[in-house]
């Protein structure tokens, strides 16, 4: 189904990692032509989708390439998901080989263009505290948009997954709003690189879901929902990244691959719309 299978631990920090491997920095595990690589360690993003860049790029077949942060925002609030919200945040997120970066900032103005009431990002350190950004979560009093996606709901209220975070915290233990704000604006980026740009599908916005998942297709995983035991490393990253590529290389194997990519068939028609067109969905949540 892919030749090439990459999945990746994200993280969203302003500064380059320590030299040795460390948890809370970039990892990344892929396989193609049978090989199975180590867990590898990126002191930065930048590191990191160099290194995707160079896998992609060598591979000529499918590839599933999965990133462990939300690509849409929930239906209603204007970010949409998928090569738009990338597109639109890679035009004011500046991020530097260091992993410097204007997350909070741009967020702020996020902000201001979607509600005049704070929210509905927030996190922040106190220095970069405004009128629009909040160190501690407001009220959520969006009459348009909800707090939380629809498969985070699900997860949450039918799972019972209840460390899921929302995309719109930004900062402290538990946060994946800087992720996916850092995230997409390197998955924007990715999608405009001459050689490749070509290939590269959002998922599912792109492919219809299951149907169309040739080329190189970009993918939001959420590593907790796979069996990390059995995986012998010191640091929670590398087991996950090595864990969800196994999972779908597993899948592949028996042939359930392709019901992986598809929508649950509990999802209403309204639903299923709103999820393939704004908010995005999470790899084999069922």
């Amino acid at each position: 189904m892919f030749d090439l299978v990459i999945m990746v631990d994200w993280s969203a920090a302003a500064s380059p990692g320590p030299a040795k491997p460390s948890p809370d920095r970039c990892w990344l595990a892929w396989s193609a032509c049978g090989f199975h690589s180590e867990a590898e360690y990126f002191r930065t993003r930048n590191g990191c989708m160099k290194r995707v860049y160079d896998l992609v790029s060598s591979h000529n077949g499918s590839a599933c390439v999965g990133f462990d942060f939300p690509f849409g925002y929930p239906a209603g609030s204007g970010l949409g998901g998928g090569r738009a919200a990338a597109k639109r945040i890679a035009q004011t997120l500046q991020s530097d080989t260091q992993d410097r970066n204007n997350r909070f900032d741009v967020a702020a103005e996020l902000n201001r263009e979607i509600s005049a009431s704070p929210g509905p990002f927030w996190g922040c350190p106190v220095a970069s505290a405004s009128p629009h950004l909040t160190v501690k979560k407001p009220d959520f009093v969006h009459d348009n948009f909800h707090e939380w996606r629809t498969v985070e709901n699900f997860l949450r209220e039918e799972k019972r997954q209840t460390t899921i975070s929302s995309v719109w915290k930004l900062y402290t233990t538990g946060s994946v709003g800087s992720q996916a704000l850092t995230g997409l604006k390197e998955l924007g980026d990715l999608a405009r690189i001459p050689e490749i740009a070509p290939r590269v599908k959002f998922w599912p916005f792109e492919t219809n879901w299951e149907v169309d998942l040739d080329g190189i297709v970009l993918t939001e995983i959420w590593p907790t929902l796979n069996n990390q035991a059995d995986y012998d490393h010191p640091i929670k990253d590398a087991r996950q990244v090595l864990a969800s590529r196994d999972w779908l290389l597993e899948r592949m194997r028996d042939g359930t691959a392709q019901t992986a990519f598809s929508p649950p068939e509990w999802l209403t028609e309204d639903e299923e719309k709103k999820c393939r067109t704004e908010e995005g969905w999470i790899l084999g949540v069922r």
